[in-house]
C-alpha cells in the first residue's frame, strides 16, 4: 500500500495560553470577558485607559490568537523622543479589546476601563514572530489617534520592556495616500497656536513669520477669488495679485498663503501694506503661498504636508519675486532659525508637523514662536491728548473672553502724527455714552469694534500689557475673536509667575507634549474661566485627576491629601468617615493646579448635604462605530422625555466622544430615590429604540450602541465638571451649551484655546423639584 503523505504540521496551540488571566479573575462577579482564544488570525490593537489603584494605559496587540499585553504607566509616546516603560503583563482574550466599564472593588485591577485608541497593527519585518520571541518587535499602529512605526524592545529581563515611536522617515509606513476627488472652494484655514518655545524634533519643519493678510486663493476655470480667513471676498482690494494668479500656469486649485510688502531690509511689513492698499499701489504686494489644498479637484489636505508643499513647489517653483513660494527650513534648524529671525527684528517662526494633514481652524500641528508678544486687542475708548501728542493721549485695550470684555490696559506709544488723526476720526464716529469698565475716569468711550494689533514686552500679573506700542489696525478679524494668547515667557527657567495670588512654579514645564500646551496656560486658562466653574465647584466634594509631570507620564486619581494641603484647599470628614476635598474661591482652584491638577470632577451635592443631590446627569457614551448625528439625537430624546414632564434639563460636551445631559434639583431626596429616577429615564430611553440604545454598562453588549450612563448618580460618584479641562491629547473642554448649538455641533467640540460664547441657561440655572408621581413612573422602569 502507498504511504499516507505526512500530515502537515499545525502550529501548535497553547491551550494554558490564558490560564494566567482566568486565575485571576472571578468571572462571576467582574463584567470582563471570559477567557477564550480567537478563532482567526486577526491584527487588532487597543489602547485601554485604567484607572485602577495606579492610572495607567493598557497596549495590547493581537497576535496568536489572543492580545498581547502591556502596562505602560507613563501613557503611549506619540512622539519620537519619548520613550516609555511598558511592563508585559498575562494575555488577554481579543474578546477583551471591545471591553468598557467598571471592574468591581475587590476584584483583579478594580477600577474604570475605557477604550482610548484602537484600530489594526501590521509587523515591519518578514520574520517579526523570531524577533519578537527575542525581545524586538518593529509594527506599525493605525488608530484613531496613534498613527505611524514603534518599537517594542524587552530590556534586561522580563516584563520590563521598552515602548517609544519611530522616525517616519526611516521607517516608512506603507503607500502613500492618494488625493480623492473634491470640488474646488473656499476651505477655512489652518491656524497656528502661540507657544513658549521653538518645538523640536525631527517631525517639525519652519518658515519665517509674515505680516501682512492671510489669504485664500481659489482658481476655477480661471478666475481667482481671494478669501480672507473668514471668507470676506477681497479680490477687488488684491486685484494685482489675483491677475498674478491667474497667470500661473496649471488648472484650477485651492491655495493659501499671504499678501504681503517687503521693505528695502527685505522683511514684511504690514505698515507699508496698509500704505500699498490705500495708495493703490497694488503692484507692490507679493503673495507668498505656503500650502496646496487643492489641485485639479483633487483633495490635497489629507496628504502630509512635505508632499502637499511638493505638488505647490511644481505649480509655483520660485522662492522670489511677486508671486513665490516660502521658504521651509529643515527640522534641524528651528532654534537657530528663531534666534536669527529675532536679531533681524522679525516678528517670529512658524513650525509645522512636517507630517501634519491640513485640518481647518485646527491649531494642533501647527505652532507660532514670537520674538516679543504682539496680538490683537479690542479699542474700547480712548484718552484725552497730552502735552504736544495730537488727537489722543492713549488707547483703552480689552479682549473678549467667555463673551465679556476684559480690560487689558492702554497704549499710547507707536503712533505717527498722522496716524493719531486718521485713527481719531475712525474712533469719532463710534463714540458711546458709557462704555464697559465704568472704573476708568477720563476716558471717551467708542463702539468696540476696531480691532489694534499691539506689540509688548510681557503682562502684569492682572493680565494687562507693559510697555505696549501700536503697530497697526486689523481689517480681518472682527472683534469678537479677540482673545487672550495664554503664552507668556518666564525670565528665567523655573522661575514662577503669580495667578490669581498663586504662585506657579516651573511655568514652563509642558503639561500636554502633543499640544505644547504649559502649566501656565493651564493656570492661566482656570483663571479665565473661574468666575464661571467656581459655583460648580464651591463647597462640594471633588476628585482630582493629578498629572504633575504631564498627560505624558503618570496621572492619577485623588479624593483626599495625605499629607501635604494646597494653600486655600481644604480638607473635611463627612458623618460616615469619608475625607473629602473642597475649595471656596479661585485661589483654591488655582493653587490645585499648581498641584499638578488638570482636571476636577465634583459630586452631585454639596458638603452641606451630601446625602441631598442637587443634580443628576446622564452620560451618552457611544460606541466608536455611532454617527455623531446618532449622538445629537440621542441628546435631544432625553432632552424631550423630561421636557414632556415639565422638567428642564441642561447639555455639555464630555470632552471626550459624547454628551452629557444635566438636571438641576432642589435639594429634597435622597440619593437613592434619585438613582433609581436616573435609571428609569435611562431605561424609558432605551426602550423607545433598543437597538440603538443600551443602559447596561457590559461593553460586550455595547456594539454599535450608545450607552446612557445612568451611574455618575450616587453618593459618592463624580463627572467633569463644566468648563473643566481634559487630560488627553487636544486639552479638550467640557462645554456647556445652549440646546439650539446642538444641531452645528462638531463632534471634536472645544478645546483650552477655542472658548464658545457663554450659554445664558448655564449662568441662570434653575433647581427644580421631581414630583413623586414622575419618581414612582420612573422607578418602575
Amino acid at each position: 500500500m502507498p504511504r499516507k503523505p505526512p500530515a502537515k504540521k499545525q502550529p501548535a496551540r497553547k491551550p494554558a495560553q490564558l490560564e494566567p488571566y482566568r486565575k485571576k479573575r472571578n468571572f462571576k462577579a467582574t463584567p470582563e470577558p471570559a477567557a477564550g482564544r480567537g478563532k482567526k488570525e486577526g491584527r487588532i490593537f487597543v489602547v485601554q485607559e485604567h484607572d485602577a489603584s495606579h492610572h495607567h494605559f493598557d497596549f495590547r496587540l493581537e497576535m496568536n490568537g489572543v492580545l498581547a499585553s502591556w502596562a505602560v504607566p507613563k501613557g503611549i509616546p506619540e512622539d519620537i523622543h519619548a520613550k516609555r516603560l511598558a511592563v508585559h503583563v498575562e494575555d488577554h482574550p481579543v474578546s477583551y479589546a471591545s471591553f468598557h466599564g467598571v471592574i468591581p472593588k475587590g476584584n483583579y485591577g478594580a477600577g474604570t476601563v475605557d477604550i482610548w485608541d484602537s484600530g489594526t497593527w501590521e509587523p515591519l519585518d518578514r520574520d517579526w514572530r523570531k524577533a519578537y520571541e527575542k525581545g524586538k518587535l518593529k509594527f506599525i499602529l493605525r488608530g484613531k489617534r496613534l498613527e505611524g512605526p514603534y518599537l517594542l524592545a524587552r530590556m534586561s529581563a522580563e516584563p520590563n520592556w521598552l515602548l517609544r515611536k519611530l522616525d517616519p522617515e526611516t521607517h516608512p509606513t506603507g503607500t502613500p495616500v492618494e488625493p480623492t476627488a473634491e470640488a474646488v472652494a473656499f476651505v477655512l484655514p489652518q491656524l497656528s497656536r502661540p507657544v513658549p518655545t521653538v518645538p523640536e524634533g525631527k517631525e517639525w519643519v519652519h518658515e519665517i513669520k509674515l505680516d501682512g493678510y492671510r489669504l485664500i486663493a481659489v482658481r476655477k476655470k480661471g478666475e481667482v477669488k481671494l478669501y480672507t480667513r473668514k471668507q470676506l471676498d477681497w479680490t477687488d482690494r488684491f486685484a494685482d495679485v489675483a491677475s498674478r494668479l491667474e497667470k500661473l500656469k496649471g488648472g484650477d486649485f485651492v491655495m493659501d498663503g499671504e499678501a504681503v510688502v517687503f521693505n528695502s531690509k527685505g522683511h514684511s511689513s504690514f505698515s507699508a501694506l496698509q500704505e500699498a492698499l490705500k495708495s493703490g499701489k497694488g503692484r507692490a504686494i507679493t503673495f507668498v503661498a505656503f500650502d496646496l489644498l487643492n489641485l485639479d479637484g483633487r483633495n490635497l489636505k489629507e496628504l502630509p504636508l512635505v508632499e502637499r508643499v511638493k505638488y505647490l513647489a511644481k505649480l509655483l517653483p520660485e522662492e522670489q519675486g511677486p508671486l513665490r513660494r516660502s521658504k521651509v527650513w529643515p527640522a534641524d534648524s528651528g532654534a537657530d532659525l528663531f534666534l536669527q529671525a529675532c536679531k533681524l527684528g522679525l516678528e517670529g517662526i512658524i513650525s509645522k508637523r512636517a507630517s501634519g494633514r491640513y485640518v481647518p481652524e485646527s491649531r494642533k500641528d501647527w505652532t507660532k514662536s514670537k520674538c516679543r508678544p504682539r496680538q490683537e486687542f479690542v479699542i474700547c475708548g480712548y484718552t484725552e491728548p497730552r502735552n504736544s501728542c495730537p488727537a489722543f493721549g492713549a488707547l483703552v485695550l480689552a479682549s473678549y473672553e467667555n463673551g465679556k470684555l476684559i480690560p487689558r490696559g492702554k497704549v499710547g506709544t507707536g503712533f505717527s502724527d498722522e496716524s493719531r488723526r486718521s485713527l481719531l476720526k475712525q474712533m469719532a464716529s463710534r463714540k458711546m455714552p458709557r462704555g464697559p469698565f465704568p472704573g476708568e475716569k477720563g476716558v471717551t468711550w467708542i463702539k468696540p469694534d476696531l480691532v489694534a494689533e499691539i506689540e509688548f514686552a510681557e503682562l502684569t500679573h492682572e493680565g494687562s500689557i507693559r510697555q505696549g506700542s501700536f503697530l497697526s489696525l486689523r481689517e480681518d478679524k472682527p472683534a469678537s475673536d479677540v482673545h487672550l494668547d495664554a503664552v507668556e515667557k518666564a525670565s528665567a527657567k523655573g522661575k514662577g509667575v503669580t495667578v490669581a495670588g498663586i504662585e506657579i512654579t516651573h511655568p514652563e514645564r509642558v503639561v500636554y507634549s502633543d499640544d505644547s500646551i504649559t502649566k501656565l496656560e493651564v493656570a492661566r486658562y482656570y483663571e479665565r474661566v473661574g468666575e464661571l466653574i467656581l459655583p460648580h465647584l464651591k463647597d462640594r466634594p471633588l476628585a482630582l485627576l493629578r498629572a504633575p509631570d504631564g498627560i505624558g507620564s503618570d496621572m492619577f486619581f485623588q479624593k483626599s491629601f495625605k499629607a501635604h494641603v494646597p494653600p486655600h484647599v481644604k480638607m473635611s470628614t463627612l458623618d460616615d468617615g469619608t475625607e473629602v476635598i473642597s475649595i471656596k474661591n479661585l485661589k483654591g482652584l488655582i493653587s490645585l493646579v499648581q498641584f499638578g491638577v488638570i482636571e476636577i470632577h465634583p459630586w452631585g451635592a454639596s458638603l452641606a448635604k451630601p446625602d441631598k443631590p442637587d443634580q443628576i446627569i446622564w452620560d451618552l457614551d457611544p460606541d466608536k462605530s455611532v454617527p455623531w448625528k446618532e449622538v445629537l439625537g440621542a441628546a435631544f430624546l432625553l432632552r424631550d422625555v423630561l421636557e414632556a414632564r415639565g422638567l428642564q434639563t441642561l447639555v455639555k460636551t464630555s470632552g471626550g466622544k459624547g454628551l452629557h445631559v444635566v438636571l438641576h434639583l432642589k435639594r429634597q431626596h435622597s440619593w437613592e430615590v434619585m438613582k433609581s429616577f436616573a435609571k428609569g429615564v435611562a431605561a424609558s430611553v432605551a426602550e423607545q429604540n433598543p437597538q440603538r440604545f443600551t443602559i447596561t454598562s457590559s461593553f460586550k453588549k455595547r456594539g454599535g450602541k450608545i450607552y446612557i450612563d445612568w451611574l455618575r448618580n450616587g453618593r459618592g460618584a463624580t463627572c467633569i465638571a463644566p468648563w473643566a479641562l481634559r487630560a488627553r491629547p487636544g486639552a479638550a473642554v467640557s462645554m456647556p451649551l445652549e440646546w439650539d448649538q446642538l444641531p452645528g455641533l462638531e463632534a471634536q467640540g472645544f478645546t483650552i484655546r477655542e472658548p464658545a460664547e457663554t450659554p445664558a441657561s448655564w449662568l441662570n440655572i434653575i433647581s427644580q423639584s421631581v414630583p413623586k408621581a414622575l419618581l414612582a413612573e420612573f422607578a418602575s422602569l
